[in-house]
């Protein structure tokens, strides 16, 4: 469904070590090694941040970075990729297909035009001397190296490296910026190493951009579920009427448990002259339009920003919440909103107003609205994998976060902090190991740590080394952020719904999983593993364990870790409102938790409902973010 693959390798962070970070230029090379530049020591702020006592600052940009597709392509044997047979217009003459590889879902998707932009955004926030730059990218991910340069040109004219957060949307319909998309059997790199240098520039850029724009401001927070939205936006597992059961918030969790982040955040900042930026946090994957697109687009998130901006003006920008496992609209269904923002709903033709078993409409008015029995309005449902779909995801978002700004609160940034902790772990996804050496990742497996002291792991003949990884911890007054570089499960941020009844019945006994025994959480559990399995452990390592299909078994209890004491990433923020930033910094996959991690499937075997596990970094990714946080914690 989402990313197909692992991206990838990285080496030390010049600013927890002693070397610059490898960024490409017109090839993909290993950057030379040099003295990290420091952050000057002056209490003033750099590059002209104003640090008027008690004044909130902030400042927005915007840069174009929708891509150039100038060779498009036919699928002449309809088989949804573009293939050697395919024909294509060869704008340059140099005898070879040029394109545009779309990052997301399946390789081999190149763009044949621009439905929409793409964009860097980026804000500016200062208070009292302190500040922090938060980059949002239209793009599936984004490696590391690419913005740890433009962390370090900036860092050379004293800006704190630490305070800049730079965060992809895991957009599925955005240029190709990790390299996989391309044709990874043949070593053919799905990156534009020139654009990817744009990429490095445009952070940079923004981020200037943004604080020559700073200007006094009132910031107000609010915050809103999407399943308090409308029970249409829920299935009747979770007290809905969505056509579609385990849909929740809009979100159709694909793995099994079923647990959801539906919490949309808001922030805002008003001066003088009007809105400056307003910035969106909510989990949905931007891949709604689905697999068989070849245009270039934001996704819903694009749709989002429209509807924001033209309510309040200003720069509207998204970061992502927790994404993994799998927080998506694509498999539900969702009311329709046309492109003016009209919600349409049913109508009750004449052979309904006659039928006596259509309770919705008998003895109603012909073209008079459908009425549920609840005296609900019932939606029209927009055509699932279109145009329409990405343009409703985009206002139901979009109209909630306008919502959560009217009811919000003002939101004093003191403290304004941000704290980054990094940690290492060992390249064990197999995939790495059969396309890491191509050469085609904007992240290369020559920069991998292979330093025993901090990669022990490295001594093993299957893991190539370790790559090193940051999480940020960040306090804007009673707003508390936790960043992730990948896709992170939402329990492993927001905990379980011990509430629950059901939960509770289900987290520790297979014996209430499954389709079989109305399982909501556990739904696929197979009724078979229930007797063939002493403990959740025989599968860790396994496929099938004599007739039980290991891939659709989920631990027993279901944990966070392995250590029953560990919070949730969430627990350790003080704060009023809490949320994660996800795909931040890098982007290494998924991040699940350790107990129920399956170490045997990968991108080379069946996956079942483990897919996440085949394309994640290491099996102990979750735990390391965990200790990570609590390292944090220790010296917050």
């Amino acid at each position: 469904m989402v990313t197909l693959l692992l991206l990838l390798a990285c080496g030390d962070d010049p600013d927890d070590a002693t070397v610059t970070s490898p960024v490409p230029t017109t090839t993909p090379a290993p950057a030379p090694t040099t003295p990290a530049p420091q952050p000057t020591s002056s209490p003033a702020p750099p590059l002209g941040i104003p640090d008027t006592p008690g004044v909130t600052y902030a400042g927005a940009a915007v840069i174009d970075m929708t891509p150039m597709v100038t060779e498009t392509w036919t699928d002449d044997d309809g088989n949804g990729y573009f293939s050697g047979g395919d024909s294509y217009d060869d704008a340059d003459g140099d005898g070879e297909f040029d394109g545009v590889w779309i990052g997301g879902f399946g390789p081999l998707r190149p763009a044949t035009g621009v439905h929409d932009p793409v964009y860097a955004r980026t804000v500016v926030i200062a208070h009292d001397g302190e500040y922090l730059a938060w980059v949002a990218l239209d793009y599936v991910g984004l490696g590391h190296p690419r913005i740890w340069e433009a962390r370090d040109r900036l860092a050379s004219d004293g800006f704190d490296p630490v305070r800049l957060l730079v965060s992809s949307s895991h957009n599925h319909q955005g240029p190709d910026t990790m390299g996989l998309w391309g044709n990874p059997l043949i070593g053919q790199t799905g990156v534009d190493w020139a654009y990817q240098d744009q990429i490095t520039d445009a952070i940079e850029q923004g981020v200037r951009d943004a604080i020559d724009a700073l200007e006094p401001v009132d910031l107000t927070i609010g915050q809103v579920h999407m399943r308090d939205r409308s029970p249409w936006l829920s299935g009747s597992d979770f007290g809905g009427k969505n056509p579609v059961t385990k849909t929740h918030g809009m979100i159709y969790d694909g793995r099994d448990p079923v647990l959801v982040s539906d919490q949309l955040l808001v922030v805002q900042g008003v001066g003088s002259s009007g809105t400056v930026f307003t910035l969106t946090n909510w989990s949905g994957h931007p891949e709604v339009r689905g697999s068989d697109n070849t245009l270039i687009s934001s996704d819903w998130v694009g749709v989002a920003r429209e509807v924001i901006e033209a309510e309040f003006g200003g720069v509207a920008l998204h970061v992502p919440e927790s994404l993994g496992g799998m927080q998506s609209a694509l498999h539900a269904d969702l009311p329709l909103v046309l492109d003016d923002g009209t919600h349409v709903e049913q109508v009750c033709d004449k052979a309904a107003t006659i039928d006596k078993g259509d309770s919705d409409c008998f003895g109603a008015k012909v073209g008079s609205p459908r009425i549920d029995g609840d005296g609900d309005v019932v939606p029209a449902w927009a055509e699932q994998d279109s145009w329409e779909f990405v343009t409703s995801h985009g206002w139901h978002i979009g109209e909630a976060a306008i919502a959560a700004i009217a009811d919000g609160e003002p939101l004093v940034p003191s403290p304004l902090r941000v704290e980054r902790e990094p940690f290492v772990m060992p390249i064990e996804n197999v995939a790495y190991n059969a396309f890491g050496p191509m050469g085609i990742f904007d992240m290369g497996i020559e920069d991998a740590l292979t330093d025993l002291d901090r990669c022990p792991e490295a001594a093993e003949d299957e893991v190539l080394g370790c790559f090193e990884a940051h999480t940020f911890r960040v306090q804007i007054g009673e707003l508390g952020i936790v960043s992730v570089p990948g896709e992170l499960l939402p329990e492993l941020a927001w905990g379980f719904p011990d509430d629950d009844p059901q939960w509770q019945a289900e987290v520790a006994d297979p014996a209430a999983r499954g389709a079989g025994q109305g399982a909501i959480y556990f739904p696929q559990h197979p009724d078979v593993c229930t007797t063939t399995l002493g403990s959740y452990e025989e599968c860790v390592e396994e496929l099938d364990v004599g007739d039980c299909d290991c891939r659709y078994v989920h631990a027993w209890p279901y944990a966070l870790s392995h250590d029953p004491t560990v919070p949730p990433l969430l627990d350790h923020l003080p704060t009023k409102y809490r949320a994660i930033a996800g795909m931040t910094d890098s982007y290494y996959s998924y991040i699940i938790p350790e107990p129920d991690f399956n170490e045997a499937v990968s991108l080379f075997t069946e996956d079942g409902d483990h897919y996440e596990d085949t394309v994640s970094a290491a099996h102990h990714f979750g735990s390391l973010i965990q200790d990570a946080q609590q390292r944090i914690s220790d010296r917050w």
